[in-house]
């Protein structure tokens, strides 16, 4: 017998889940439910356990011991809880109570979701200082945090473990015999009955019709339902694709029609296995009664695809874990204003609105993208990078809006759907949006705008739900000017604008990241300063250094000094050639032979320095003889552009730093 803890915020949560899973797996796992208030005094001893949100388990991971398997779990609206809220009027306005101002946002989606959006919902938890008095409040199993002004309670009950989590239990535990059992099939159950109700109480059939449409076309079975007498009502997409077939050839057929007439609803529920157009399919059919109706709900999945559901499951987990994104921690600095520009991005954070993000390349645009996602509602969903520059302009439009099929020479059969498709409820992040074409402005002002696309020859137009964040280093307003940018775009793009700041204008986050970077790629113990791996000259040399590639060239300046140290401190001359070049040519600075002549000899004297004289004096002996008057033409020179300084108190000239630089790129 399988041991299984659930860990939860509240005994309600955990008890609903328990009993979830009892029905699923209850004669093969004994379930425990501890509150995360009593984990410390707790001994796990488990084969698996369950987080019910991932603020539980940032609480309580620390007192899970590490041999210990555990997953987060992804709850939804329990579907069976919900008519009392579809009887409520459009435009309805509530409170969505929860425990925490996450959480109901999140119960507040959800609910949207699945089609209830003839409601406007307020979020309201404890400590919320803003929100409207209602009459009515819609709670997930919360009554406790209800307030007293409240007149009409509609409790939803505890949001359950979605279909995924179910079989990733079923898959940590090695239960493999439940994994054969058709899960999926009872879920959809649930969701025609209900879908159904929808359909009898919302004033509007062509509004369920879609809502019905909608849930089904999110599940990866194909699916139809039947009347009694097996004549099809509704399909999702997934089983128009297994048949081949389009929806105005399918409605009101008898199935039988399709399957070479085999009779298939001689029991009230069965599975065979079949040939579609030359694939072997696994047919499930379950007789559905609703009031005085029934009917039959047919899944279909190809049988390869059963076999591979288990190792399925477990890789896409497992690459959920691993393709980790940066959180607003992984955004390195001790620098005031970016702080607050950090601080600005966490409150964008948690609207829908578009943002806008202009820097310099290598200042971490894309962190701050990906840090933006992770700190919003849309977390969970998935976040989209696309590079402008990286898709060739013909390709640009089949890429994010999609295409059906025969909509060009070598389109896929059945069309391909874009990547706004592909992230909905997520984020896109659209990088060098100064380099997009205009005729893909166009098209990309009316998506912001419409909140809907139209995939290339298509004429329908497909609703999207995804947040945009436009990144670009170039300056937009200039682009205006010369006709290369719209300005609409740009005002529908910058309603939050972020601007990043470039390394050489934060100068004490230089020396932080040089010592940060160096403790990951050096291995050498820990690097409390820069003196003990650099020489006094290098580290000014580095201070002062323009940063052209910002943080993204100091990281590979890092692993680059990793490889030529020595176990000795690293010398100005060790540094890349390019950057030495880089410093002189950036101030424009050539010397002739006799300038580099008197730099060298001033720099030989070090802090003593050296006058007229004495450099006229030693050119004589070498064969140059420069005269006092030159000398004083070269050392004015000099000190024009900062290569040396007169030494205080003498009249002697000492070599600065910069001209240190110059005479390291000479060599």
């Amino acid at each position: 017998m399988k041991r299984l803890v659930i860990v939860c915020l509240g005994s309600n949560t955990g008890y609903e889940i328990k009993s979830q899973i009892n029905k699923i797996i209850g004669d093969k796992v004994t379930i425990n439910v501890v509150l995360i208030s009593e984990l410390t005094k707790a001994d796990i001893k488990c084969d698996l356990v369950i987080f019910t949100s991932e603020y539980v388990a940032e609480l309580g991971l620390k007192y899970i011991k590490e041999n210990i398997s555990y997953l987060i779990a992804k709850r939804v609206i329990n579907h069976k809880n919900i008519e009392k809220l579809i009887s409520l009027k459009n435009g309805t306005e509530v409170l969505l109570v929860n425990d925490g101002e996450i959480s109901a946002l999140e119960a507040i989606e959800q609910l949207r979701s699945i089609g209830l959006d003839h409601v406007k919902y307020f979020p309201y938890y404890p400590g919320c200082s803003e929100y409207p008095r209602l009459e009515i409040a819609v709670t997930p199993g919360e009554v406790l945090h209800i307030p007293k002004f409240i007149r009409t309670t509609i409790n939803i009950g505890s949001r359950i473990l979605d279909i995924k989590t179910i079989y990733e239990i079923i898959s940590k535990l090695k239960i493999k015999d439940v994994l054969g059992q058709s899960l999926v099939t009872e879920y959809i159950k649930d969701i025609v009955e209900i879908s159904r109700a929808i359909e009898s109480n919302r004033r509007s059939v062509i509004e369920s019709q879609k809502l019905l449409e909608t849930i089904l076309n999110s599940v990866e079975s194909g699916i139809a339902y039947t009347d009694k007498d097996g004549r099809i009502i509704s399909v999702n997409l997934k089983f128009e694709s297994i048949f081949g077939k389009k929806r105005k050839d399918l409605l009101n057929k008898k199935i039988t029609f399709f399957l070479n007439s085999i009779d298939i609803f001689s029991d009230e529920n069965k599975s065979i296995i079949l040939e579609v157009s030359g694939k072997e399919v696994l047919i499930d059919i379950n007789l559905v009664n609703y009031e005085e109706k029934c009917g039959y709900l047919i899944t279909v999945n190809y049988t390869d695809k059963i076999s591979k559901l288990d190792h399925k499951i477990r890789r896409n987990y497992e690459r959920k874990l691993t393709k980790k994104l940066h959180t607003f921690k992984d955004y390195l600095t001790i620098n005031k204003s970016v702080k607050e520009m950090i601080k600005r991005a966490e409150r964008f954070s948690k609207t829908d609105s578009t943002i806008l993000i202009q820097g310099e390349n290598g200042t971490g645009k894309e962190i701050l993208a990906q840090a933006i996602h992770m700190n919003s509602y849309r977390r969970r969903n998935v976040f989209i990078p696309i590079n402008i520059t990286a898709i060739a302009p013909s390709l640009l439009e089949s890429e994010l809006f999609g295409y059906e099929e025969g909509a060009f020479t070598g389109a896929k059969k059945g069309g391909k759907p874009g990547i706004f498709e592909i992230a909905s409820g997520g984020t896109v992040f659209i990088d060098e949006i100064g380099d997009a074409p205009l005729n893909f402005q166009v098209k990309l002002l009316r998506v912001l705008e419409e909140k809907r696309i139209r995939r290339v020859g298509a004429l329908d137009e497909i609703p999207i739900d995804v947040r945009i964040i436009a990144a670009t280093n170039k300056n937009l307003l200039k682009l205006i000017n010369e006709g290369k940018f719209r300005e609409d775009l740009f005002f529908r793009l910058n309603i939050l604008p972020l601007k990043t700041i470039p390394l050489r204008n934060r100068k004490e986050d230089i020396r932080y990241l040089l010592i940060h970077f160096a403790n990951i790629s050096f291995g050498s113990g820990k690097i409390n300063s820069l003196k003990d791996i650099l020489e006094d000259e290098t580290i000014e040399f580095l201070e002062n250094y323009r940063w052209r590639g910002n943080v993204r060239e100091l990281i590979n300046l890092v692993e680059y000094l990793s490889f030529v140290y020595e176990n000795k401190k690293i010398s100005l001359s060790s540094l890349p050639y390019y950057m030495l070049e880089n410093e002189i040519d950036t101030q424009n600075i050539t010397l002739d032979e006799n300038e580099l002549w008197v730099l060298k000899e001033i720099e030989k004297n070090g802090d003593f320095g050296i006058g007229r004289n004495s450099l006229s004096r030693i050119s004589k002996k070498h064969g140059i003889d420069l005269g006092e008057g030159k000398i004083r033409s070269i050392i004015k020179k000099m000190k024009e552009r900062g290569l040396i300084i007169q030494k205080n108190g003498k009249r002697g000239c000492v070599i600065t730093q910069k001209g240190i630089w110059t005479l390291e790129f000479y060599k």
